[in-house]
């Protein structure tokens, strides 16, 4: 094998199978590089290899029969051979001499046709961004610790097993299971909660509350608390003004019990004596005793309760967990109920020992 200190190869390099007829044979689609360019249409510095390519140290890759063990083998070069080529990295890609980046700087696979499989086998992983990570998969299982610092948005079905510690605001959206120890720290967008929630101590049953900053009134602040009940209901409410229908939301078919339906009517501006006439899918119809000259001008509230099993009030248990009945549809905000967070703010003036608190600031 002839030996070079240096070579310059003016154009292209091409190191192809010696096969018979190679050497000035006609151009042939499957043996040369189409996308390089051939003989005098070569597109100058670059390179064909048609076999498999190693790049570094070979006592990286010593398998013991004569099969390389990819197209392109790549390890750190060798310090007692080569020491002036040792270098801190095995790989990097970097745009620093043609800014700027754009999302196709580094590409794995074709979609549709092309597909790879990609196995990682890591020590560390650090991922700096500085704009947005998309992830688009049916299926994501993450099994081990995960700490989470910043903000996170998921959308979809989300499992997750094993301790997690979050910290950051969080907004959320879809169907969540979680098993095992977590810790959320910081702003949540829960389906019930917006804010920190603060779990209830002991055995007692926590209110559900929502603390904010006064509008209008500095270094004030308001809390509300939560209204409950022993069912999974919901409600609309507006005002008619000489109308007779009350407009149901096109939703509510499927989701509710119509034959739950109770209707709270106020009369406005005068005495009238109200009454529901009717009650159907997507109205209500009610009308006033006093005859149609006299047309409905009220305040009106419409509850329903949802359709699904039946809410089971009081049970034996010691935690959410030990619920009898059929919980996939109930999101339980301040679970754990055994651990108890101090708030960030003391400054509310009543006893919240009992409370379970959102403390989310819309100015935040």
């Amino acid at each position: 094998m002839a030996e070079f200190v240096n070579v310059h190869v003016g154009s292209q390099l091409q190191v192809a199978t010696a096969q018979e007829g190679n050497e000035g044979s006609p151009f042939l689609a499957e043996r040369d590089p189409i996308c390089l360019g051939v003989g005098p249409l070569a597109i100058p510095g670059t390179a064909f290899v048609s076999g498999a390519v190693l790049v570094g140290s070979p006592l990286s890759y010593t398998a013991k029969k004569l099969k390389p063990e990819a197209a392109l083998m790549v390890a750190r070069p060798n310090k007692k051979t080569n020491p002036d080529a040792n270098a801190p990295s095995i790989f990097k890609v970097t745009t620093k001499a043609n800014l700027p980046p754009n999302p196709i700087d580094v590409v794995l696979g074709d979609r549709g046709k092309g597909h790879v499989g990609i196995e990682v086998s890591s020590l560390v992983i650090d991922i700096l961004n500085d704009t947005d990570i998309d992830i688009v998969t049916p299926r994501l299982k993450l099994t081990g610790e995960m700490t989470h610092i910043g903000l996170k948005m998921h959308t979809g079905q989300l499992i997750r097993t094993g301790a997690c510690n979050e910290t950051g605001y969080k907004v959320r959206s879809g169907f969540s299971v979680d098993y095992g120890a977590r810790k959320v720290s910081s702003f949540v967008k829960a389906p019930i909660f917006i804010g920190n929630v603060s779990p209830c101590s002991g055995k007692s049953s926590g209110a559900k509350g929502f603390d904010i900053e006064h509008p209008i009134k500095k270094g004030k602040r308001i809390r509300h608390i939560c209204v409950e009940g022993p069912e999974s209901a919901i409600y609309i409410r507006g005002r008619l003004e000489d109308s007779k229908i009350i407009e149901l939301p096109d939703y509510w078919d499927g989701l509710v019990d119509y034959d739950s339906i109770t209707v709270t009517l106020t009369a406005v501006g005068k005495p009238q004596h109200l009454y529901v006439k009717s009650i159907d899918k997507d109205q209500i119809m009610i009308d006033n005793r006093k005859g149609d000259e006299c047309l409905p001008s009220c305040h009106y509230e419409v509850w329903a309760n949802r359709i699904g099993p039946p809410l089971i009030t009081e049970y034996d248990g010691d935690s959410p967990a030990d619920y009898p009945g059929d919980q996939s549809g109930h999101s339980i905000a301040g679970y754990n109920y055994d651990v108890r967070e101090e708030l960030s703010s003391d400054d509310y003036p009543g006893d919240d020992s009992s409370d379970a608190v959102s403390n989310f600031d819309e100015n935040s």
